[in-house]
């Protein structure tokens, strides 16, 4: 076993956290369709609008399950936050997401 010098190949290699391929696949188009639900502009009476993300990834990708539509929501939900955390208080943290009835 041969250790690296610089360590940038090992680290990249063991904090990659992904391993589901096809969600990996359709994150960035999933992404841009339900941000808004996060966004507190677009929020009704003060709530934000998260729940529906679940509804309109499962209307747009059919194939995937209920435990990928979960993970993929809650994965948007995390980078949402990660990119905006001046209006990301109005949202619950994403292990607060409960798992709906998918």
């Amino acid at each position: 076993m041969s250790e690296q010098v610089d360590g940038s190949a090992g680290d990249a290699a063991a904090t990659e956290r992904r391993r589901n391929q096809r969600l990996r696949t359709v994150f960035d188009t999933a992404f841009v369709m339900i941000e808004p639900f996060f966004d507190p502009a677009q929020g009704w009476g003060g709530h934000s609008l998260e729940h529906l993300a679940f509804r309109v990834v499962r209307e747009n990708f059919p194939e995937l399950t209920s435990e990928e539509v979960h993970a993929l929501v809650v994965a948007a939900h995390r980078v949402y936050i990660q990119r905006n955390p001046g209006s990301s208080d109005h949202l619950p943290r994403p292990d607060e997401l409960r798992r709906s009835k998918l």
